[in-house]
């Protein structure tokens, strides 16, 4: 009897052990298991890189160890491994998009500094301030708008103090409930979960700053991931910026975004509204005194932000410069800012660049006009900061989604030079056949959306994207078709909090339950695989290349198969008419 108590203290202290230390024996043996599948029996130069590639997917899926520690192997790995030098690598984590991610996030950091998001979204949304489905709806407006120029995650963080500062009111006022005790249903021990009301604000606020976020490259770190791949697996592919990817993305995520809305209002508010003939009438003799509170709340919170700040305005005039550099950049019409500098080319992270630095330089308010004042009391004392600050740029960048971005480029320049893209084309051709690629793109987006609830989307991306160009190499398809909206998948994580900040945002602050999470998300989960390859299908096709429609988008389809040419050669190419 003592043995076997002993035998199950024995076992229950190794799976106590395993529970606590389980990601730092994954961190060992995972690399000791590839090390024998890989180089023990094979040594050449793809397998050493396999061993890499798959050794990131593991810690990156199962986050044993950070994601941005994760990101940096290859800068210890390649060079060590013989796949690429310490140059090469490096190279890759300094690169546009990462300059354009540093400039998108201090152009972010100054509109949250200075306060103008808030000012933005109270002003629309007081226009909206009539009854819950109006409020409904411009939120999920505001939301969208904000998510393409500040992170999803800060424009739904934002949305959470208005939303609960109006639903508290009304609560007070006996006008509904924020939180619904679950006691009465048996859980004494459970926290109070939202309302029906609460949950239907929170979904639409996260299912809007996901398709804002996604419209923009520097909304969604995804569509950075996807710049970055693309442009260094095809060379001879065209260079992706602001405008090419708005072009396509802004109108797709309008159209999810109304669909969505339609499903938020029909299938989430109604539900919320009273059933029975006498409860549908006092909700009616409600209305007034709702539309009262939403009133004075937005009103108050109105009021508290005062005039527009000379900090709010010098932010709205870098804002405003940094879209006309985009706009005039290669108009089409008319020669570009571009054809007058005398750089050969000039990088699409340029205008967002500008505007930064010109953001440190911008005295946020307006005291030096007055150091020749008269009256001594009127001169400034100190200089004055700028629009955005060094320290909070120090404290708040996400210096880990930089690294996964350079890690992402870095994965698929060694799967070039190591020649480990070339196998994994040979390696899928039995997979593929001879199957038509518009149904291959629904099958590679299902799968996609799948994992993007599991991992975080930058992940996803960096994991999917390299096998997306594979595919379209060897089906002879503008990669484009498949990497665009492969990237763009990798954004709509409408299930778990996992793979989605804004989701997360609610699930903390709104104690929004995993299934409210799944049977919510179903909606717009189904609009945006509908939409998404359905939309590319029609812009990527033959027909309507040919048409001229294609070229506003993408030019040029000859870089398909010419992933790894030369300079010279890329613009004899790109002189080619298609």
């Amino acid at each position: 009897m003592m043995l076997a108590n002993n035998d199950e203290s024995t076992m229950w202290k190794f799976r106590y052990f395993i529970k606590l230390y389980w990601k730092i024996l994954l961190m060992i043996v995972w690399p000791l298991i590839l090390l024998f599948l890989f180089i023990v029996y094979d040594n050449s130069q793809e397998s050493r890189c396999g061993y890499v590639v798959l050794l990131m997917v593991g810690y990156w899926v199962t986050q044993c160890l950070p994601l941005g520690m994760t990101s940096l192997l290859p800068l210890l790995l390649f060079p060590c491994l013989g796949i690429l030098s310490i140059r090469d690598t490096g190279a890759c984590y300094i690169n546009d998009a990462t300059m354009i991610l540093i400039g998108g996030f201090i152009l972010a950091t100054a509109i949250e500094d200075s306060n103008l998001h808030m000012r933005i979204a109270l002003k629309v949304i007081q226009v909206f301030s009539y009854n819950h489905y109006s409020l409904l709806s411009g939120v999920i407006l505001v939301t969208f708008l904000l998510s393409m120029w500040i992170t999803s995650t800060a424009a739904t963080f934002m949305m959470m103090p208005i939303i609960f500062d109006v639903l508290g009111e009304l609560e007070r006022e006996g006008l509904g409930n924020v939180f619904v005790n679950t006691e009465s249903l048996g859980n004494p021990n459970s926290q109070p979960k939202p309302s029906k009301l609460t949950t239907t604000y929170l979904m639409g606020t996260a299912y809007a700053a996901i398709f804002g976020g996604s419209s923009t490259l520097v909304g969604s770190p995804s569509n950075l991931a996807f710049k970055g791949i693309f442009e260094k697996i095809f060379l001879c592919g065209p260079k992706i910026g602001f405008g090419q990817w708005m072009m396509f993305a802004v109108p797709l995520s309008l159209l999810n975004l109304c669909f969505t809305w339609i499903y938020v209002v029909s299938f989430l508010f109604f539900a919320t509204l009273p059933t029975n003939d006498q409860n549908a009438q006092s909700y009616t003799a409600m209305k007034g005194q709702i539309r009262n509170v939403i009133k004075r709340v937005m009103k108050a919170k109105s009021d508290s932000l005062g005039k527009m700040t000379s900090h709010e305005l010098g932010v709205v005039i870098m804002f405003v410069l940094f879209v006309i550099l985009l706009v005039t950049r290669e108009p089409g019409f008319m020669p570009g800012w571009t054809s007058i500098l005398p750089g050969k080319e000039i990088p699409y992270s340029a205008p967002i660049l500008l505007v930064s630095v010109l953001m440190f330089l911008t005295p946020k308010d307006l005291d030096f006009l007055y150091v020749w004042a008269n009256d001594p009391n009127k001169r400034p004392k100190t200089s004055s900061e700028g629009l955005v600050t060094l320290k909070s740029i120090e404290t708040r960048m996400p210096w880990s989604l930089m690294f996964l971005l350079g890690a992402g480029v870095a994965v698929s320049d060694g799967m070039a030079k190591s020649f480990l893209a070339r196998n994994l084309d040979d390696a899928i051709e039995p997979l593929l056949g001879d199957e038509n690629w518009s149904l291959l793109l629904y099958e590679v987006l299902a799968i996609v959306g799948v994992v993007t609830n599991i991992t975080p989307d930058v992940v996803t991306a960096n994991i999917v994207l390299p096998f997306l160009a594979s595919v379209s190499t060897f089906t002879s398809v503008n990669p484009l078709s498949f990497m665009v909206t492969g990237a763009l998948m990798c954004s709509y994580s409408f299930f778990s909090s996992f793979g989605s900040p804004p989701l997360a945002v609610i699930r903390n602050a709104g104690r929004a339950t995993v299934k409210s999470l799944i049977l919510r998300g179903l909606g717009p989960a189904i609009i945006s695989y509908m939409l998404l390859p359905n939309l590319y299908v029609l812009f990527g096709s033959d027909y309507v290349y040919h048409k001229g429609i294609q070229r506003l988008f993408w030019s040029n389809k000859n870089f398909i198969t010419e992933s790894h040419l030369s300079t010279t050669t890329c613009d004899q190419l790109s002189r080619t008419d298609p």
